[in-house]
């Protein structure tokens, strides 16, 4: 039941995340705060989840921003940050705060997959509305949240 209660707080702040991504192009601080906070807890209460997943989902994703920092060095020439150029602080806040909710090998599976989702639908939302930056945080709460739906209210165990 805790669990439940947990997923379902845990879906009302990712539409929070949708709504403010979507209509601001950024993401109040205390939204990842709140999803790493919950999502700790869902990761005490699952049996299929462990605490040491959550470093080896954070050293995946300081690995990525690595492999970015590295890559638009070399492409420019010059040492870089891509971060809020490239990729926004949010997104990366938001990828580090998803981290305990999945064990290491779903946490890959989900960022590729997630990536490729966001990618589609901001194809599709282009069609409708032109705009030079891509709401990644948003994409990927509604992902997730779609996801967790899935999984456990439909009780339909995608690889996820």
């Amino acid at each position: 039941m805790e669990l439940y209660i947990a997923i379902s707080t845990l879906a009302i702040v990712l539409l929070f995340v949708i709504i403010q991504d979507l209509k601001n192009r950024s993401i109040h601080i205390i939204l990842p705060i709140l999803i790493f906070s919950i999502a700790g807890v869902i990761n005490y209460l699952s049996v299929d989840l462990n605490f040491k997943a959550i470093a080896y989902n954070s050293a995946f994703v300081l690995v990525n921003i690595l492999g970015i920092v590295i890559y638009f060095s070399i492409k420019n020439k010059a040492l870089i940050n891509p971060i809020d150029t490239a990729l926004g602080m949010g997104d990366v806040v938001f990828f580090i705060a998803i981290t305990p909710l999945f064990s290491f090998r779903t946490y890959i599976l989900f960022f590729i997959a997630g990536l490729i989702f966001s990618l589609i639908a901001h194809g599709i939302s282009t069609v409708f509305e032109k705009s030079k930056t891509i709401p990644l945080a948003g994409y990927l709460a509604l992902f997730l949240i779609l996801n967790l739906l899935v999984k456990h209210v439909l009780k339909i165990d995608l690889i996820f």
